[in-house]
């Protein structure tokens, strides 16, 4: 058994497509195949599950990558800590991002952390809350951001901190009758046809409308935020997203605060004993995020 082999295998379970793992790892389907059949064989378990529709793990496959993640982790931290005793900075750091943090909060926070550790290779993953989340606990991501409300109380071996406010805002065809006022209840937009956003934030909003004695129209539901934006300029509904999903322009829509105001905590998590790079780009992160 090798930590390549246990490499692959993480990136194969992550990815769950045997091509899009070897180019994660740089190397060749047949390659990854094959470091995939001699674990197998040495273990005399099957791991995977190959099908159609993409790569799973078996249940005795989820033990072993459960296993490697803490393996390679490990690993990981000894070779940071070395290297940093050695004066040096190198390793790797895998970030998860909701999307509303990677389109306008991480780029800098990224560009400056990569400038100031350029021999670190960075890794970003963009999930929903729920998806970072899991990445966290099980060690497929070094730090990540989180929606406040989003991480159970109940939650062990995880450390957050608050890392940026964002303002919720209604999204409204330009032409709106509701674009022209400066704060929208949102009972009010309970009244038309529904653009419902399923990449992470649809339990606050949906908080948002019960809190407000409503329930909201959904005509449609849309993961991907540049999608809703043009369903909205298309006059097909209206929305609620957040300030940061937002681009700097984006014709055809006009955002508006909501009536009483609502805003979400984005936070940023690590692991209990975080990886010395995950601590530097939290120290970082830290600094910039309300900046």
């Amino acid at each position: 058994m090798t930590f390549t082999q246990l490499r692959i295998l993480l990136a194969v379970a992550r990815t769950g497509n045997m091509t899009r793992a070897a180019e994660e790892l740089n190397t060749t389907q047949s390659a990854v195949s094959h470091a995939l059949r001699g674990l197998e064989s040495e273990l005399g378990l099957s791991l995977l599950v190959r099908g159609s529709h993409g790569v799973s793990l078996t249940g005795a496959g989820r033990a072993v990558h459960r296993r490697a993640t803490l393996i390679l982790t490990q690993l990981e931290a000894l070779e940071q800590e070395v290297a940093a005793a050695r004066g040096a900075d190198t390793g790797s750091l895998r970030v998860g991002v909701i999307p509303s943090a990677n389109a306008r909060l991480l780029p800098r926070i990224l560009r400056l952390y990569g400038e100031s550790h350029p021999r670190v290779r960075l890794t970003v993953i963009e999930g929903s809350d729920g998806e970072v989340l899991d990445w966290l606990r099980t060690g497929a991501a070094d730090v990540g951001t989180l929606t406040a409300g989003a991480v159970p109380a109940d939650v062990a071996g995880l450390v957050t901190r608050p890392l940026a406010t964002d303002r919720m805002l209604a999204v409204l065809p330009s032409g709106h009758a509701l674009a022209e006022r400066a704060s929208v209840p949102v009972a009010e937009l309970a009244r038309h046809p529904f653009i419902m956003s399923t990449g992470g934030c649809e339990p606050l909003i949906t908080a948002l409308a019960r809190a407000a004695g409503t329930s909201l129209r959904c005509h449609y539901r849309v993961r991907d935020t540049g999608s809703i934006l043009a369903m909205v300029a298309e006059g097909l509904g209206v929305t609620v997203v957040p300030e940061l999903s937002l681009p700097a322009h984006h014709p055809g829509v006009h955002a508006v605060p909501l009536e009483p105001a609502s805003e979400r905590t984005i936070l940023l998590a690590l692991p209990a004993d975080p990886l010395p790079a995950a601590t530097a780009f939290a120290e970082l992160a830290g600094l910039l995020g309300t900046s």
